[in-house]
């Protein structure tokens, strides 16, 4: 959320950290002022003077109240009195101070003063265009550093890449000589008095003849050279981008789409690959290439080489303007892909839903429109291109007339041969080939740093959740210490306040409360999918931040109530938690989960293909077969979240059969709703506001009528009303 909107006239940017206006004075009148903040102080401005300087150390706690028709901001002491109203403004403001609270509360909790907000719309900081989907700026980027780190990714195909120069380089050599020959054979045996030469004709033939074979050989091992650098690199990437995507943590992956990923795993990279082919080594070459001819046409008649050369810096200066121009409208195209790919992706996971809802026609439009805006994008940057190119070569076309025109009134005159001057307006031809493909270079760059950007973004990403140098590899035992745990997805805005308790070995914990409290955050930080920010958690006296994250994740297992089944069989998903299980063992897990009775009833048993995400199978089925997974798992920590939600009581008895063996002797953390569910616990845990209310077991809650007491009371009275209502539903 964006907290520097607008700062009073005479004031600038470096003066404050946070910066809102508010448009009420504390007689709710309207007014323009601005509250400003440094890291130890707040300033308030009406009409751009100073009117209130407070120390943030003044105040214990911040606050906004919504009062009638507008709100305030506030500062409190510890014990509530001596509240100062610092400002107020109208309700539409009021998220946004709200959220400068929460900073400032966490600043008095922690000593920390963040400066930096999650900023729903990020901007580059440069140019100020949104960064939509990524942290680097498509146009602020040194897109030649983004090159310089592809190419350093050839390194372990070195010897492939050189022989690809090497071949180029030959080829160019080939290239060159061919004007030569040329010019013997115009010289020597062409022209009329040199008619009936001997056998030098013959052998000028032969010359020509090995020329055009060696130079095929030459574009045989130069391919060969490429296109295995460029699949060897292309694939690298694709594989270096998946493994990155699997090690960030829950946090970063949630700010992409799934869409997202795939396009840069798979088209991102591709495109990268399809660079590397045609013109990972072009640019060594032709370098080279333009030195070495240049060279020659200025030695052979410098007044003629510098004619044909005066277009070049008209060129280089349309390239230069080119350039820029030509990353935007690349990055645009990017962006509408990305649109494409994360449309796509949803509609098809969502088929179901849509289907459902009769939305095919809907859903058809919105693809159409979103494969239109890529092709329009695409359109408008190859516009660009196309409508500057017939330009610069026709610019560099004036120095081949030139040159032509020059040329001849030599040969006329006596001053050239023929030859010569076929052999100088080839070199010419061959200098401008180098020029021509330094023009593209605007469009070919522009087109491959886009995806080079999104790749190394992600390649470069540094994970909130990281292994220390030397982790420890765990055996777990089953005692779990949460110790003044404090948790936020943003860390001033936190989700978990305060939580300290102690889980020990082979217990069963309840976590309930009302929904939003952070019972699913507490298992996320079991399994470490994020870290706490501030507190530690203990699995055995050890800190799970000591832990490797590969033991730890080894020894728990996880049932949630959507259960993800992947693409293949029965038996692979069982086998998922243990590759090299033993059929035997796949049986028994399957039998203790209740599951093996109805797969055997399958088609093809364990062999039945269960479908996209598991759906030719019922909820119950899935989920039976996620705890036979867990089961062939064998963790020392069982995770229950919503296990048993949404189940007919039929197919709920047969999954708790099963939990309550997969549970026994094993430390187990469950979350429902259903309090009922959770009748076996050895102790709940109860959550209210982020903070822990209750820890004990369920008579003792009971009996001391706290917020246990009311959840329980509350479900028994809608219990009883849908008793009543299905009742009444029944008599009529």
């Amino acid at each position: 959320m964006n907290l520097k909107v607008s700062l009073p006239k005479g004031h600038n940017e470096s003066e404050f950290v946070f910066y809102l206006p508010f448009d009420l004075n504390k007689s709710a009148r309207r007014t323009e002022g601005h509250l400003c903040v440094t890291e130890n102080e707040i300033f308030v401005f009406i009409d751009g003077e100073l009117s209130d300087k407070y120390s943030i150390d003044d105040f214990e706690e911040f606050a906004c109240e919504q009062l009638v028709g507008c709100s305030m901001m506030v500062g409190r002491n510890e014990d509530g009195s001596g509240q100062k109203c610092l400002c107020a403004f109208t309700q539409d403001k009021f998220i946004k101070f709200a959220e400068l609270c929460k900073i400032l509360e966490h600043y008095k909790r922690t000593g920390i003063f963040v400066k930096e907000t999650d900023n729903h719309e990020p901007r580059c900081p440069k140019c100020g265009m949104p960064l939509e989907s990524g942290t680097e700026c498509p146009f602020c980027v040194n897109k030649l550093a983004v090159m310089w780190k592809l190419i350093k990714r050839t390194a372990p195909y070195k010897w492939y890449f050189i022989g690809a120069v090497l071949c180029t380089v030959a080829a160019e050599i080939v290239g060159v000589i061919w004007p030569y020959v040329n010019k013997i054979l115009v010289d020597n045996y062409v022209t009329p008095k040199t008619l009936g030469a001997g056998n030098g004709f013959f052998i000028i033939c032969s010359v020509m003849v090995g020329l055009t074979a060696f130079g095929g050989l030459l574009d045989y091992l130069n391919m060969k050279c490429s296109f295995k650098v460029a699949l060897s690199v292309g694939r690298d990437l694709r594989q270096d981008v998946f493994e990155k995507s699997q090690s960030l943590s829950m946090s970063s992956i949630s700010k992409r789409t799934a869409g997202e990923l795939i396009k840069r795993v798979s088209n991102d990279a591709n495109k990268l690959q399809s660079f590397i082919t045609d013109n990972g080594k072009d640019a060594v070459v032709k370098v080279f290439s333009l030195i070495i001819v240049a060279v020659i046409t200025f030695m052979m008649n410098w007044k003629l080489a510098l004619i044909a050369v005066v277009p070049v810096p008209f060129v280089a200066l349309i390239v230069k303007r080119l350039f820029n121009i030509m990353a935007i409208r690349y990055g645009v195209v990017w962006r509408m892909g990305f649109r494409h790919s994360t449309l796509l992706h949803d509609i098809l996971n969502g088929i179901k839903v849509v289907k459902s809802y009769g939305n095919e026609k809907r859903e058809i439009e919105r693809y159409t429109e979103a494969s239109s805006n890529v092709a329009k994008a695409s359109t408008r940057a190859e516009t660009v291109w196309y409508l500057t190119w017939p330009l610069s070569d026709f610019i560099m076309t004036i120095g081949s007339f030139f040159v032509l025109y020059f040329g001849a009134n030599s040969v006329l005159n006596a001053e050239m041969t023929l030859g010569t001057l076929m052999q100088f307006t080839s070199y010419v031809w061959m200098l401008y080939v180098p020029i021509r493909w330094l023009i593209q270079i605007p469009r070919i760059l522009a087109d491959a740093s886009v995806s080079a950007t999104k790749v190394f973004e992600i390649l470069e990403e540094k994970s909130d959740v990281r292994d220390i140098e030397n982790p420890v590899d765990l055996d777990i035992k089953g005692n779990i210490e949460f110790d003044d745990v404090y948790f936020g997805y943003k860390v001033y805005n936190p989700v978990l306040k305060g939580i300290s308790c102690k889980i020990n070995q082979g217990e069963m914990i309840g976590i309930v409360g009302p929904s939003g409290v952070g019972k699913s955050t507490m298992i996320n930080l079991v399994l470490r999918l994020y870290d706490c920010t501030q507190g530690r958690i203990l699995i055995d006296g050890v800190d799970i931040r000591n832990i490797s994250q590969k033991s730890l994740r080894s020894q728990i297992g996880v049932v949630l109530q959507e259960t993800f089944l992947f693409e293949g069989s029965v038996l692979d998903n069982i086998t998922y938690a243990k590759p090299n299980a033993t059929f035997e063992e796949i049986i028994e897990a399957a039998k203790i989960a209740n599951a093996h009775e109805f797969i055997t009833k399958l088609p093809d048993g364990y062999n039945t293909r269960v479908g996209n995400k598991g759906y030719s199978l019922s909820g119950g089925e899935r989920q039976r077969i996620a705890i036979a997974r867990a089961i062939l798992h064998n963790p020392k920590i069982i995770i229950l979240d919503e296990a048993t939600a949404s189940l007919d009581t039929q197919t709920e008895k047969h999954i708790q059969e099963a939990l309550a063996r997969l549970t026994k002797g094993r430390t187990t953390i469950a979350i429902a709703h259903r309090l009922s569910t959770l009748s076996n616990a050895d102790r709940l845990l109860v959550l209210d506001r982020g903070k822990l209310a209750e820890f004990g077991t369920h008579d003792e809650l009971m009996r001391n009528k706290g917020v246990y007491y009311k959840l329980v009371m509350a479900q028994r009275q809608t219990t009883r009303m849908k008793k009543v209502a299905n009742a009444e539903l029944a008599a009529t």
